[in-house]
């Protein structure tokens, strides 16, 4: 399955006092740069209720665009900005199965 796509899930501990702003820095990443990078598909930023976690899901058409992504110096600089607001999670991931809505 190296060809299929892959789902790039960051899962982020942080403070309630700085979710907002790591939700904008991220944000900011999705906009100026990963959008741009060759293979992305789309992405999702979350923010749990409680303030102290944060997912940064980005769906790519495969692992060596998520790679290529993660070794671009723009890339990288803001993955060191998130990382001085919060812990961070990171895997990539398949999907093996899904559930569609019932009618």
């Amino acid at each position: 399955m190296p060809d299929s796509p892959v789902t790039f899930v960051n899962v982020f501990d942080v403070e309630p006092a700085d979710q907002s702003a790591l939700v904008d820095l991220l944000t900011e990443a999705i906009d100026e740069v990963i959008r741009q990078r060759p293979g992305f598909v789309g992405a999702r930023v979350l923010a749990s209720d409680d303030g102290r976690t944060v997912i940064n899901e980005a769906t790519w058409t495969d692992a060596a665009a998520v790679a290529a992504t993660q070794a671009d110096p723009a890339a990288a600089g803001y993955a060191a900005r998130t990382a001085a607001l919060a812990t961070p999670r990171p895997g990539l991931y398949r999907v093996h199965s899904t559930a569609p809505r019932q009618r």
